[in-house]
């Protein structure tokens, strides 16, 4: 009896250490499966500085209160979409780079066609170089990616550097970049960062050259849920018939809005929503 009673235990542990193992890898599954960031995206916040009387302007003022929620807030990163100054200037460029050095976030900046000039001596090489360098910013270059908790963001560039355009012009080699990291992280899902919306404007001055190509070529991937834009200082967030979400923020300098978005994935479904934030 004392024998039988040992291998009945001893069958009884292995079978609890088998339950275990099981429902700890059920549970690390469902815990890879399911992730959620929250996070800030700002759109022209065109920083203009006093030069003469080195004075508060309207534009650093909102971009300090847009700074001092972000720090206060859940974000866990920030994304500027562009048009991060008033035009090609180092000096403003410059204080651009100090006021958002101090947010106490993660920071992710994209490009717009105010921010670069070449005959201003800031082409986009010099644009990252001295923004890197006066700041914390994890781009360097677009177009290029980033892995952010577990999701892949593309940031596109869109720009003439040559001279300051109100339509973005995606080039071809800028979408065969972009095909490639998408065939290459077929199975993350990705969100694309850029200035010039594809979608939703309806001043054709503003409107994106080439669209037609770029929306193409996003038709063929599934795994994009969102494009984050600005330029059209307007909110307004349409799904396309692909489900791509094409998510645009106002122009903080303008409207005194930015956004706070939220991207959720459970298994294979993922929900993208957002809200706006004023600083007036």
């Amino acid at each position: 009896m004392g024998l039988v009673r040992k291998v009945l235990i001893k069958n009884k542990v292995e079978y609890f250490k088998v339950l275990f193992a099981f429902l700890f890898i059920l549970l690390f599954q469902n815990t890879a499966n399911s992730s959620e960031i929250t996070f800030a995206a700002i759109s022209d916040s065109c920083i203009k500085s006093d030069k003469v009387d080195n004075s508060m302007t309207p534009s650093i003022q909102k971009l300090l209160r847009a700074r001092g929620d972000i720090n206060n807030s859940g974000s866990d990163f920030v994304l500027f979409l562009g048009n991060n100054i008033s035009g090609a200037d180092k000096y403003n460029l410059v204080m651009f780079a100090k006021i958002i050095k101090k947010i106490q976030k993660p920071v992710y900046t994209a490009i717009g066609n105010k921010d670069v000039q070449k005959t201003k001596h800031l082409d986009k090489t010099e644009y990252y170089k001295l923004l890197n360098r006066f700041s914390k910013n994890k781009v360097s270059k677009v177009p290029s990616i980033k892995h952010i908790s577990g999701y892949i963001f593309i940031f596109m560039d869109g720009t003439n550097e040559m001279v300051s355009l109100p339509r973005g012009y995606y080039k071809d080699r800028e979408l065969i970049i972009l095909e490639k990291y998408l065939n290459k992280y077929k199975n993350k899902d990705v969100i694309i960062v850029q200035h010039y919306p594809l979608i939703g404007i309806e001043d054709n001055l503003k409107a994106t050259y080439n669209a037609e190509p770029y929306k193409l070529l996003i038709a063929k991937h599934k795994n994009i849920k969102a494009i984050i834009s600005g330029h059209d200082n307007k909110d307004f967030e349409i799904e396309d018939e692909n489900g791509i979400k094409h998510i645009n923020i106002p122009s903080l300098s303008e409207g005194a809005e930015y956004k706070v978005i939220t991207i959720n994935t459970d298994g294979d479904k993922t929900s993208v929503r957002s809200k706006i934030i004023s600083v007036e």
